[in-house]
């Protein structure tokens, strides 16, 4: 499946929503899902991908809600809308030193002020992973250890919405397995005097676990509309 189909229908159907492009993909999943008989899981995979890279299509179409900065959705929707424009706007699931795009920002921004209205949790691990990999990205992309686990956790919230997008065992595993890499930080006390955090990438860490923690959380939920 080297054409993304999504695409091709976004292309000749100028008016198309999320809707008409989950509908599609209902279709086309029955044909690729390793749980319908499927020889592997690659296509659907590649499924997948596809139809994310055409949701993202159309986020980037819909400027006008992305100017208002409103969402009217309830709290928890809020959040994981804006969260799953994060995630279709940045460039790379890696990181490194350079700073996410404006785009970027803006949909972390919504995230964290629909937080505000729907849980601490939800609340605090946000924050956390504000302030380690938008205001000291650059500093902790020096670490190795915390490359890997962020890499893990930037691919467990991908698989994590492909759970809300298509909500099924298979799904629900990968995203589990992907979030599991990122263990709970034994070497850091946010309230200890600076000598004592002698692990630099711990605080890092930390919020890449919270994040963890928030949404393994979400994944015992029922699955939201997100775009």
């Amino acid at each position: 499946m080297d054409r993304n189909p999504f695409l091709d229908y976004l292309r000749t159907h100028e008016n198309a929503g999320s809707g008409a492009l989950h509908e599609l993909f209902r279709v086309l999943a029955k044909r690729t899902h390793p749980d319908l008989g499927a020889a592997d899981a690659s296509g659907f995979v590649r499924l997948q991908e596809h139809y994310h890279e055409a949701l993202a299509e159309l986020l980037w179409r819909d400027e006008s809600k992305e100017e208002t900065g409103t969402d009217a959705r309830p709290p928890r929707e809020a959040v994981l809308g804006a969260l799953y424009r994060y995630k279709s706007h940045l460039p790379s699931m890696e990181l490194d030193a350079r700073s996410i795009p404006d785009p970027c920002a803006a949909d972390f921004a919504a995230a964290l002020d629909a937080a505000l209205r729907y849980e601490d949790r939800a609340r605090m691990a946000l924050a956390a992973f504000d302030r380690q990999f938008h205001h000291a990205r650059a500093a902790n992309a020096r670490y190795p250890d915390v490359r890997v686990k962020y890499a893990a956790l930037l691919r467990g919230i991908c698989s994590f919405f492909d759970y809300q997008h298509m909500p099924n065992a298979f799904n629900l595993r990968i995203a589990r397995s992907y979030l599991d890499e990122i263990g709970p930080v034994t070497d850091f006390d946010p309230s200890a005097p600076p000598d004592v955090r002698y692990n630099r990438s711990a605080p890092a860490r930390s919020a890449l676990y919270r994040m963890r923690v928030w949404l393994d959380a979400e994944l015992d939920r029922p699955v939201a509309t997100v775009v």
